[in-house]
């Protein structure tokens, strides 16, 4: 039964694009209301992948979730501004590139936001366990989720988190 604990926590091979795309679909309302701007980029042919979909769902729930709230709160202090998130699925090696045009990650932070109840958002909303659960998750498929150490000229800050995965997670 895939919805079992067990079933949930099985790999199998899907493409990892089409999932994206399923996962994006579901927020499509979201952008909507808050005016995101989305790019998403990805091969032509399908990328198949070996993994627990459930896994690289809540990694990429995470980033949304953050991104929406941080977009969201950029755009309350910035009339005008307009909120985009990229994602670009790139094929080999298997890896995928999240970003958003939010106020971005201080360097001094780059590896802190991957421990776990650390967090910087306001304390009414703050867990603090996305994004260590997240790389948690890369880390279970012998992936890595990482933030660029790319400082962007407009902000200062860092903005693009780095899913890859090895070899042996794709399929042929």
């Amino acid at each position: 039964d895939p919805l079992s604990v067990s079933g949930r926590q099985r790999k199998e091979v899907f493409d990892l694009g089409a999932l994206i795309e399923d996962v994006l679909s579901g927020h499509e309302l979201q952008f909507k209301r808050h005016h995101v701007k989305l790019d998403i980029a990805k091969p032509s042919r399908p990328v198949r992948v070996r993994a627990v979909k459930g896994m690289l769902v809540q990694i990429l729930e995470n980033l949304l979730s953050n991104s929406l709230y941080w977009l969201e709160l950029r755009l309350q202090h910035e009339p005008g501004f307009q909120p985009s998130i990229n994602i670009n699925l790139i094929a080999d090696p298997v890896t995928v590139l999240y970003k958003d045009n939010g106020h971005g990650i201080a360097r001094e932070n780059r590896e802190k936001v991957f421990r776990a109840f650390f967090s910087l958002k306001e304390k009414s909303k703050r867990r603090g366990l996305g994004l260590f659960i997240a790389r948690e998750c890369a880390e279970y498929h012998s992936g890595t989720l990482t933030l660029d150490d790319y400082v962007n000229p407009e902000t200062g800050r860092l903005h693009q988190f780095r899913l890859e995965f090895p070899d042996d997670v794709v399929v042929s």
